[in-house]
This record gives C-alpha cells, sequence and structure tokens, in this order.
C-alpha cells in the first residue's frame, strides 16, 4: 500500500469525489443461516493456501529484492507472474503478444545541490527543502534578493505592480494580505482565495514574470519537510511521457525561519514591517535586499522500464462488459542489505489475483465461462504513487466505457490490533462511493458465501488514515468507475524487513480469495447495471 502524503494530495485536487457519510459500520453475518454450496461455491474451493502460499514465498523471497519499481527483483517477480498465468494458459493481452503492458518511467533525484549565504553553506531538509522532481537543473549567483510581499498579482492587489522581476531571485510569504479584522483581501471575507491555498498559482505567476528562483518562507519548516521528506531522501518517479507535468519551469526552494533570518540579516525587522504594512494597507511593499546568494541545483534523471501484467478471461455473451480483478505486486525494494519482502503488501493481494485468474480460466476451459470479461491485472508502481494503475487508466486495453467495476486487493495475508484474536474479517473500503449497488451485491455476496465480517470503519470520510486514496482502486473511482477495496489493516510488520511469508496467515488469505472470487463470479454473471449513488 501507498504511504500517505501523495494520496491525500491526490485527494485534495479531486473534490468532486469527496463526500460525506459513507457507510462506515461493521456489518455481522447472520451465521445462523447456512453457507449456501451451489456451484458458484464449489468453484471457489480451486483456490487453495497452499498454492497462494507457494506464490507469496516466491515473491517474498529475498531473491525479488524486495520488488521495487525498476529492479531486477521487480522483473524477476513479473516474470514468475506471467510464467504462472502462461502455465494456467490465461490469455495474453498485452503488448506484443505478452502478459506485459509496457510503461516508461524517470527515476530524479539531486545528484548535486548547494546553497550558500555569504559564502555559509546550508543544508537540505534542515535549512531549505527542494524537491527534484518540481525543479529543473540551475547554476546562479545573485548580490540581491528582491523581497515581494506574498506574490501575488490580482487586480485587487498586485506585488508585482511596476516591478521588473526578470532573472531575479524574490522571496515570498505564503498566504495572502488580511485586515485586522482576519478578513482575507482578495475575498473580502473570512474564506481565503486560491492565492492562499495553491502555491503553485504564484510560481507560475512568477515564471510568467521573468523570475529566475523563488524562494518561500515557511514559517511550519519542520511540518512541511515532514510532509515531504520521502520526495528528496528517495527518488522522485514520475511517468516518462509525463515528465514535464510537475515542472513549472522555475525553481521553488523552501527556506526554515531561520535560514530567512540569515539571508536577511539587518533587513529582517524591515520585512516584517513590510508585510504588517501590507496586511494593514493592502497595498504592495516590495524592496530590493543586498545579500549574496550561490545556487547550484543539479538532477540525475534515470529512465526506467516497467510492467502491469494482464490476465484475459473472455466472458460469453456479455464478453463486451469487463470486470477487473486488481493487485500491485511491487513493494518498495532494498535498503542496503535489508530486504523490504512485503509478504502482506502486497505478494498476498497478488497471489489472490493470480488463483482467481486460473480459477475463471479453468471454469471458461469446462464450458463453465463467465457472462462477462474479467480482466486480472497485476500493477507495478504503487508504491511509488499508484503509477502502475495511473498508466493503465489513462492507456486503457479495453475501453473504460465498458468497465464496470474494479475490484482491488491490497494487503489481505495478516490481521490489524483490533481483529487480533478474530481473524474472520475483512475491511471494505469505497464500495458505495460511487454505487450503492456494488456494496448491496457485496453484502449480499458474503451473507450467502463468507459469512466474514464487513469492517466499513475505513470507508468514513473522516478516517485520518485515508485509505481510499492510497491503493489503486483510487485511479479508477477517479475516472467514474466503481470500486471496492479490500485490506486487512496494517500491522507492526507494514514497510519493514519483517514483513515475511512466515507471518501470513494462509487460511485467512484463502478465505479472503475465495470471497472476492466469488463476488468477482456474481459480478461477472448476475443481470445488474450499477447505479450511481446519489
Amino acid at each position: 500500500m501507498k504511504s500517505f502524503k501523495l494520496i491525500f494530495f491526490c485527494a485534495l485536487l479531486t473534490p468532486a469525489l469527496a463526500q460525506k457519510n459513507y457507510f462506515s459500520s461493521v456489518i455481522f453475518p447472520d451465521t445462523i443461516r447456512s453457507i449456501e454450496k451451489d456451484s458458484a461455491f464449489e468453484y471457489s474451493k480451486y483456490i487453495q493456501a497452499d498454492k497462494l502460499k507457494e506464490i507469496i514465498e516466491y515473491l517474498a523471497s529475498d531473491s525479488c529484492e524486495g520488488r521495487e519499481l525498476g529492479s531486477k527483483g521487480n522483473e524477476r517477480a513479473s516474470n514468475f507472474i506471467a510464467g504462472l498465468l502462461n502455465q494456467y494458459n490465461v490469455q495474453k493481452i498485452g503488448d506484443s503478444n505478452s502478459y506485459f503492458q509496457e510503461l516508461g518511467f524517470k527515476w530524479i533525484y539531486w545528484d548535486k545541490l548547494s546553497f550558500k549565504i555569504n559564502g555559509v553553506n546550508y543544508k537540505q531538509l534542515w535549512d531549505y527543502l527542494i524537491i527534484p522532481d518540481q525543479n529543473d537543473d540551475l547554476e546562479m549567483n545573485t548580490s540581491e534578493v528582491l523581497f515581494l510581499g506574498y506574490g501575488i498579482d490580482d487586480p485587487k492587489y498586485n506585488d508585482y505592480k511596476n516591478l521588473d522581476v526578470k532573472n531575479k531571485a524574490i522571496l515570498i510569504y505564503k498566504g495572502e494580505p488580511k485586515n485586522k479584522k482576519g478578513e482575507y483581501l482578495l475575498s473580502s471575507n473570512l474564506k481565503p482565495s486560491p492565492w492562499s491555498s495553491d502555491l503553485q498559482l504564484k510560481i507560475r505567476t512568477a515564471k510568467k514574470h521573468g523570475a529566475k528562483i523563488v524562494l518561500v518562507i515557511e514559517d511550519k519548516f519542520k511540518e512541511f519537510v515532514d510532509s515531504n521528506r520521502s520526495s528528496v531522501v528517495s527518488p522522485s518517479v514520475i511517468m516518462d511521457k509525463n515528465s514535464n507535468d510537475f515542472r513549472i519551469g522555475i525553481n521553488t526552494m523552501h527556506l526554515s525561519s531561520t535560514t530567512v533570518s540569515m539571508l536577511l540579516g539587518k533587513s529582517i525587522k524591515k520585512v516584517i514591517k513590510a508585510r504588517d504594512k501590507i496586511n494593514r494597507t493592502g497595498k504592495s511593499n516590495s524592496f530590493i535586499i543586498k545579500t549574496n546568494l550561490e545556487f547550484i541545483q543539479k538532477r540525475n534523471v534515470r529512465s526506467e522500464k516497467g510492467r502491469n501484467i494482464l490476465a484475459y478471461i473472455e466472458g460469453t455473451d456479455k464478453k463486451n462488459e469487463l470486470i477487473i480483478v486488481s493487485a500491485h505486486y511491487d513493494h518498495i525494494g532494498k535498503r542496503g542489505n535489508d530486504v523490504y519482502n512485503g509478504a502482506d503488501d502486497n505478494a498476498s493481494g497478488t497471489s489472490a489475483v493470480i488463483e482467481i485468474a486460473h480459477t475463471l480460466q479453468k471454469l471458461k476451459e469446462a464450458g463453465k465461462g463467465s457472462r462477462r470479461s474479467v480482466l486480472c491485472m497485476l500493477v507495478t508502481g504503487e508504491e511509488k504513487g499508484l503509477l502502475g494503475s495511473m498508466y493503465y487508466v489513462n492507456h486503457p486495453t479495453f475501453p473504460l466505457s465498458s468497465t464496470m467495476v474494479d475490484i482491488n486487493v491490497d494487503m489481505i495475508g495478516r490481521t490489524d490490533p483490533k481483529y487480533l484474536k478474530d481473524s474472520n474479517y475483512i475491511y471494505v473500503i469505497g464500495s458505495d462511493r460511487l454505487s450503492l449497488d456494488l456494496h448491496k451485491i457485496n453484502v449480499d455476496v458474503n451473507q450467502k458465501y463468507s459469512q466474514l465480517k464487513l469492517d466499513h470503519t475505513y470507508n468514513s470520510e473522516t478516517d485520518a488514515n485515508r485509505f481510499y486514496y492510497r491503493s489503486d482502486h483510487y485511479n479508477f473511482a477517479e475516472k467514474g468507475i466503481p470500486a471496492i477495496f479490500f485490506f486487512s489493516g496494517v500491522h507492526e510488520d507494514y514497510h519493514r524487513i519483517t514483513d515475511d511469508a512466515s507471518k501470513i496467515l494462509f487460511g485467512k488469505t484463502e478465505k479472503i480469495a475465495r470471497h472476492i472470487f466469488l463476488l468477482t463470479w456474481s459480478l461477472a454473471n448476475i443481470e445488474f447495471k450499477l447505479s450511481p449513488n446519489p
């Protein structure tokens, strides 16, 4: 599962999906009612714990090196998965008559980074932060910096009026002016304008006026670093075709208050007075500050390849309608000699999707195939920002208009602290976000066959973990495709070297994998059209 920061950012970009009062209770099955042992139930028995165990143990072995995107171990894992699918005789639907949908990525990190104020070196993460995938190479020496207030260019207030900022370093505050009543100047009320919420608006404005670099005063520098640390400690990864998506074309450096004090020297009181005067009068107040600054920013950009793995089981009379079952097979790789094997995250979900594909293919070959087609998809790059699924929804093999639903599986092999004494549960996320019908069908399938506790706690829009935005189903939901996400919760070994196959509960994994098959089978065969959630 992807870490929190980026996905929360994505959530902020898509307010249309943000609603309230989603179902967030636990549904307890009526265990007095007998499980229905019809043909679908019998088919689910093809999914066996010993086979899931075999797959998980291979993917979570040191030979796969933690399966990090772009690594030999990731390639080895993808070849293993493709080999199994080929052995199972599942149809290839990828590029060049293979199981693979090839993806290009760029790994971006700082090769050389230096920032000096009056000849004194300052440190990335300690004194300033500059993010590699949001900046370009830059070498610059200057003897002055232009204090530009809030860096706003708006009919109601303009810091750029009658100023030439071309090729200059400019220093700005975040936010916008407010009066004594706490009202924002640009909105004329207590609600901030986009100039407060969207820093990129200021960056684009600086670019338009020809500035060379923007220095941003970060009053909460530690919090800002904590939320962006992974962007500079590890290489940033972006899609190869979108290598310029994040770069505005002007470099942006975020400075701590202490670093700003060292930069300004005796001028610091002048800057504070200027800011206060701006707030008091509503008029800009900019000036040149004499100080010697030296910037050296040189990036290393490395191209890498990755693969989504596509396994297709064609349907019968409704074959043009598609059900997708997804899981990510990548993890976070190695750090020195330590291997982050990711048995639960997400070799467990990967094993389930592989065996669901196997079962569906067996039924097809026996003349009992599903009415709708099913695409079992193992994606890469989830840990780097849901990249593999993002690529697929923007380059789909099958039209998104005919894709009925995405069923996503991420971490189903363990228990979390809440259920340490009761593994007969699964967290369900997203089932009612875009379709109430999907939620109901899952509940009905569970009561009929699986009788798991369906815990929807993390489906709440107010849940601080924001899991709905943190796995691959989200990219489908963002395109308007109903999606349901199965997850067993976070445990003490999450993203640690101790997430090993020896700790997987294979019986639990089998039961959940069977439930997901039964839901897939139901969706692939029943008469339904998912109605939107009003």
